[in-house]
């Protein structure tokens, strides 16, 4: 009897080990993804930003010439 409780005791101790990888592993991924959602967004507003001296750069630019 002490032997099969023994034996028990230690799979339930590896199954609730092993049901605890799948949620850490799921929730690294959603963490990953929004990770990568603000990158994408900040890689964004560096671009529209680059965009806007650009075009800030013409205009002061195009006052020096006619200056």
């Amino acid at each position: 009897m002490k032997k099969t409780l023994i034996a028990f005791a230690i799979a339930v101790v590896l199954l609730a080990g092993c049901t605890g990888k799948a949620a850490k592993k799921e929730a690294a991924r959603a963490q990953e993804a929004a990770e990568i959602e603000r990158i994408d967004s900040v890689t964004n507003e560096i671009s529209n930003i680059k965009s806007q001296i650009d075009s800030s750069a013409k205009v002061v630019d195009e006052l020096m010439n006619d200056l």
